[in-house]
């Protein structure tokens, strides 16, 4: 049987997951440690939910640990973790630091993010992190004005790289990309890295070792994929209804628009639903607000655009839900990916409209999953045959 030990991770690490309840390496942590460790490049592809996250922690705290505590003290930082999102950003930096306890080791992690005064991380920077995880603008920052020195760089992350190399936020990703050291291996980690992103990173990662998994079962096994249909103007109307059907324990809600987000939440606490919105325009601590009474349940509906879809890795969410497809397919993967995670089961349920009918099938078949066709009878979720939904659908389209 594979076991941490066997993929050649330092025996602290391994009683930490332990510890930590993770007894085995999952798929994409079995393939993707060796090759670190090895200290090659890396594009890392495997589901959302997979351990993508713990698959480069793993051998960065390894190797830090080889070099030795008071190396890793006076070369710092060791490793940059680069993350499209604040709340990605945090969650990561958590992970580390919860490894580092768990293994009872004096490797620092610290979370470098936009919003917060550069002299408060000047000050922070006094630790000596090893491991530094923080959002692209406020890394290139931070680095430009020589707070942060890449020169010893030993591992450089693009978590969800997909999105990191978007026109958004791609000027400072290459930024740090040209500031990181020959010998430092470069990560890049995603559910989907389409090869126009292979070749956009080619002139920093020219050659990495390729870890493209098929589907492991998360999106097919794991969670549950229900679509209805609605016309647009209905779809708040039916979202109502199905969480009546439904009673999620904890459930996020997708749409794609900042304004959408807003208007449903507000239609659902004034029909008494008890839920709260985040978008990005949002002040940071607000944000860390909402999502901290969402993580404890005290908050059991979250309304939020895709900024949410990336990197909250919150436990016991039952239900997904998606008032819209996302333009960008991939997105739909991210947002599924919020449930049915650690073992858990889950429910992703998409409220489409007649045209996104039509590119829900495709998404399906794209990504190796099934969508099985619902409605509601008398309160109650029932699964027609495919060809009952779909006349039923083209008779409220005739109306």
């Amino acid at each position: 049987m594979c076991d941490f030990l066997s993929l050649g991770i330092d025996a602290r690490l391994e009683r930490a997951l332990r510890d930590l309840g993770l007894d085995k390496p999952t798929e994409v942590q079995r393939r993707a440690i060796p090759v670190l460790l090895q200290k090659k490049d890396l594009a890392m592809q495997s589901e959302t939910g997979t351990g993508k996250t713990m698959a480069y922690l793993l051998p960065i705290f390894h190797i830090l640990l080889e070099a030795g505590a008071e190396s890793s003290k006076t070369h710092w930082p060791n490793a940059l973790i680069v993350c499209p999102t604040q709340e990605l950003a945090v969650q990561v930096a958590r992970q580390a630091s919860l490894l580092a306890r768990a293994a009872s080791v004096d490797i620092r992690s610290l979370a470098l993010l936009g919003g917060t005064h550069f002299s408060h991380q000047k000050e922070a920077l006094k630790s000596h992190p090893q491991i530094i995880v923080g959002t692209p603008g406020r890394l290139a920052d931070l680095t430009t004005m020589r707070f942060i020195d890449l020169s010893c760089l030993a591992f450089l992350v693009l978590d969800e790289a997909d999105r990191l190399f978007s026109k958004e936020y791609a000027e400072s990703v290459e930024f740090l990309l040209s500031k990181a050291p020959r010998r430092c291996v470069r990560i890049m980690a995603s559910a989907t890295i389409p090869e126009k992103i292979l070749r956009r990173a080619e002139p920093w990662i020219p050659k990495p070792w390729i870890l493209e998994l098929g589907s492991e079962g998360v999106l097919s096994d794991a969670i549950e994929h229900w679509v209805f249909y609605a016309e647009h103007r209905k779809k708040i109307d039916l979202l109502k209804k199905i969480i009546g059907a439904t009673s999620p324990q904890r459930c996020l809600i997708f749409a794609s628009e900042t304004y959408r987000v807003q208007r449903i939440a507000e239609r659902l606490a004034s029909s008494g639903i008890k839920c709260a919105s985040i978008v990005s325009r949002m002040e940071k601590q607000s944000r860390y607000s909402v999502i901290e009474h969402f993580r404890q349940g005290s908050l059991p509906f979250l309304v939020t655009t895709d900024l949410a879809a990336r990197g909250l890795d919150i436990p016991e969410i039952s239900h997904v839900i998606s008032l819209d497809l996302p333009e960008e397919i991939s997105a739909y993967v991210h947002r599924a990916g919020r449930t049915g995670r650690a073992g858990k089961r889950g429910v992703s349920i998409l409220i489409a409209d007649r045209v996104e009918l039509e590119r829900a099938s495709k998404t399906a078949l794209k990504f190796g999953f099934v969508f099985r066709t619902k409605w509601l009878d008398q309160g109650h979720v029932v699964e027609p045959t495919v060809e009952a939904f779909f006349e039923q659908v083209e008779k409220n389209e005739r109306r």
